[in-house]
């Protein structure tokens, strides 16, 4: 019965480590451009179209030939980065159907949400006050999460 516990308490510090492990860490603008640089993608700064929200500090695209684009926020707080997560997550929701896969994360100031339909797939990651958005047709989907592995997103 001692060694049961003890191993019980042994994997509960395990999973405590482990958890405690899986979350991201945030990158800068001036990374993901480089990065996207570095995978075939074209940069443009999109702030000044939410200057007058006052809650995005940096908004880039990664814009790539193939004709479509990912988007990379710095909100001014965490709470606006989730709150944008959480609103882009059920607009995202909005397109499921039975043939669509779905998967979650949240692990410290992680959240992760990606939708795989029949046409497109998308991916929101939001780290601290910074949010990856993702909407792409699905064709492209195995090179966007190539990209976005690249970003540690």
């Amino acid at each position: 019965m001692k060694g049961k516990k003890i191993i019980l308490g042994v994997l509960c510090l395990l999973m405590v480590f482990v958890l405690t492990g899986c979350g991201k860490t945030a990158i800068s603008t001036s990374d993901f451009k480089s990065k996207a640089d570095n995978n075939g993608y074209t940069t443009k700064d999109v702030t000044n179209q939410f200057q007058s929200t006052g809650v995005v500090n940096e908004a880039t695209l990664a814009m790539s030939n193939d004709g479509y684009q990912l988007e990379f926020y710095v909100l001014s707080s965490k709470d606006n980065a989730t709150s944008m997560f959480n609103t882009n997550k059920t607009t995202f929701e909005s397109y499921k159907s039975g043939a669509s896969s779905e998967s979650s994360t949240d692990v410290g100031d992680t959240q992760t949400y990606s939708l795989t339909t029949k046409d497109k797939y998308m991916y929101l990651c939001k780290v601290d006050n910074t949010l990856l958005f993702v909407n792409v047709d699905v064709k492209y989907k195995d090179k966007v999460k190539s990209f976005v592995k690249d970003l540690g997103y």
